[in-house]
């Protein structure tokens, strides 16, 4: 009997045991930004302009790297690198020329239509004209650089070399808020894109770095070039996919920001501060997944041997992969539950608390604390199935079953803005949270059920 399965099982545990306490400072960092920027700022209109355009970043971040490119690469990578290292470097290096040429046109376009269109409808709070290009601008600045880091931090997942990102994280939280304190007084609004653009900067040097120690290149190497290779055509490809998942997963939240812009002002400032705060239980499941991808990436592989056995009628004697797979990820739903359903109901309990000790020592009015309070209860009754779905996407992503990721990010997108506007009507605000606490059931259910029935 092989050693194999005991010993991947053990490698998932040790990573996953030592990865999540660092990942979880990172994370802590970043909503530690979020409580500065509330304190500091508070939610007035000028807010509710900053996040609907950070939004807008995040979804070009997801739209281009981070639910796109990050999770191609990741089992693209990990099935070359069974080939050997030589064949990893030509992987890497094939793929990032191109990514690199294209990336950053396609993001100043993308920015391009969304000023467009956001002026329909979210004008520029009354801030000066400089002011508004500028932050826009820094926006724009800060996705270009944070969908390169994703880049490299898929090379490094693939490597299980997943302790550098995770410092890097926790350090840039510490820089962002220096570089707002110091430079709040003098560019105003403005220090807040500014701020993220030198973090993302400090990550993206570092990551980098270590990325060509363990691929064996130079800068070099990955010189810029058109030359399509088989790496670059099936990357591509499936980035196209997986460009529609993000596109519609990515422009819900864009959505929700824009619909709840006609609910008055601080309405987006609302929205933004509660989903930050959901974002907790989120991140204590979220720091697993890239252990996850890259170990399920790495047993959905095909082996060598086994394929070998199976070329000359010989039974393998390594299990088989689909399911090692499904073993692997019934294992962990369970452990989630275990771990998360007496959290979540904790959390619901005291989410009055945990707001005003985090937003209560600044700008933000008890009203308005009150009021995200609320918004917060709403999303945590759909949070046990989004974390559940979050897990599931990346065995589909390891399995590289991107049109199921695809038509589930699409049933979304069609019916929340239907959803959104009914419950408008009655509920408001509250309304567009509920919405996104609901769907997230029937996209549980079709998730769970495409990954289940294959075999």
């Amino acid at each position: 009997m092989s050693t194999h399965a005991p010993h991947s099982q053990t490698s998932l545990l040790k990573n996953v045991l030592i990865i999540t306490p660092l990942s979880l400072i990172g994370r802590a960092g970043t909503l530690l930004i979020y409580v500065v920027l509330a304190n500091w700022f508070g939610d007035p209109a000028e807010m509710d302009f900053i996040y609907y355009y950070w939004g807008i970043a995040v979804f070009l971040i997801d739209l281009l790297s981070a639910a796109s490119a990050y999770s191609v690469l990741v089992p693209l990578l990990a099935e070359a690198r069974a080939k050997g290292e030589t064949e990893a470097q030509r992987c890497v290096q094939s793929i990032f020329s191109q990514y690199i040429i294209l990336m950053p046109g396609l993001c100043c376009l993308l920015v391009s239509v969304s000023w467009t269109v956001s002026q329909l409808f979210l004008p520029n709070a009354g801030l000066p004209s400089a002011t508004t290009i500028g932050i826009v601008c820094g926006f724009l600045c800060f996705s270009i650089i944070a969908a390169v880091r994703w880049m490299l931090k898929a090379i490094l997942d693939t490597y299980q070399a997943f302790h550098l990102p995770v410092i890097v994280q926790g350090l840039r939280a510490i820089l962002v808020i220096g570089v707002m304190y110091l430079c709040k007084p003098f560019l105003s609004w403005f220090s807040i894109p500014l701020a993220l653009i030198i973090g993302e900067l400090f990550q993206l040097l570092l990551l980098f770095r270590r990325c060509c120690t363990i691929l064996n290149l130079s800068v070099l190497h990955l010189k810029l070039n058109w030359q399509t290779t088989p790496y670059t055509t099936q990357f591509l490809r499936q980035c196209l996919l997986m460009m529609g998942a993000a596109i519609s997963d990515g422009l819900n939240p864009v959505v929700d920001r824009g619909m709840a812009s006609a609910l008055g002002t601080s309405s987006v400032s609302k929205l933004d501060y509660a989903l930050r705060l959901c974002a907790i239980p989120e991140t204590l499941t979220g720091v697993t997944l890239p252990v996850l991808l890259s170990h399920w990436a790495k047993i959905s592989s095909p082996n060598p041997q086994a394929t070998k056995d199976l070329k000359i009628g010989r039974e393998s004697e390594f299990p088989p992969t689909g399911t090692q797979l499904q073993r692997s990820v019934w294992q962990s739903v369970v452990v989630l539950l275990i771990l998360m359903v007496p959290f979540l109901i904790g959390f619901y309990f005291f989410r009055v608390d945990i707001v005003t000790l985090l937003y209560g020592h600044g700008e933000l009015s008890e009203a308005g604390q009150s009021h995200i309070a609320s918004l917060l209860g709403i999303y945590l009754l759909g949070m046990l199935p989004r974390l559940i779905s979050r897990l599931l996407i990346r065995a589909h992503l390891a399995r590289q079953a991107h049109p199921t990721v695809v038509t589930a990010t699409l049933i979304r997108l069609i019916l929340n803005p239907f959803l959104n506007w009914f419950f408008m009507q009655y509920w408001g605000l509250e309304g567009i949270a509920g919405s996104t606490a609901l769907l997230s059931y029937p996209i549980l259910v079709y998730i769970a059920f495409m990954f289940w029935r294959r075999r």
